[in-house]
């Protein structure tokens, strides 16, 4: 499709990760930030509807509902990956220990959904 090369992908990854390296204290403070500014606003609407709740139990809420949030967006990931990578020139960039891992994750994956089923 496009005339590049595997080494060409690599040497744009060595770049862009230098490049986030150097303007990554910025960006890391400025999320930093929003996640406290989101952390905040969410206590306060929990606090509003469950008063009872400690600040500690509150916490914890917030840091369920976020896992619970990751989980759904990485399921969409997985079901639309496929249809995301299959035309792209991905496979110039990924490495077996990649495709490894991705194995991995898979696996482990299958192995929560398990338990899960088991909850239930």
């Amino acid at each position: 499709m496009n005339k590049l090369t595997r080494e060409d992908y690599k040497n744009m990854e060595n770049k862009l990760n230098y490049d986030h390296i150097v303007n990554g204290k910025k960006h890391t403070k400025k999320i930093s930030e929003l996640l406290q500014k989101e952390y905040r606003r969410d206590a306060s609407i929990i606090k509003s509807e469950y008063p009872r709740l400690s600040d500690s139990e509150i916490s914890e809420v917030i840091m369920d509902y976020r896992n619970y949030k990751e989980l759904v967006r990485a399921t969409e990931n997985l079901m639309d990956f496929p249809i995301n990578y299959e035309d792209s020139n991905i496979h110039k960039l990924i490495t077996k220990d990649d495709v490894e891992e991705l194995k991995w994750a898979i696996e482990e994956m299958t192995i929560f959904i398990e338990k899960l089923e088991d909850v239930e």
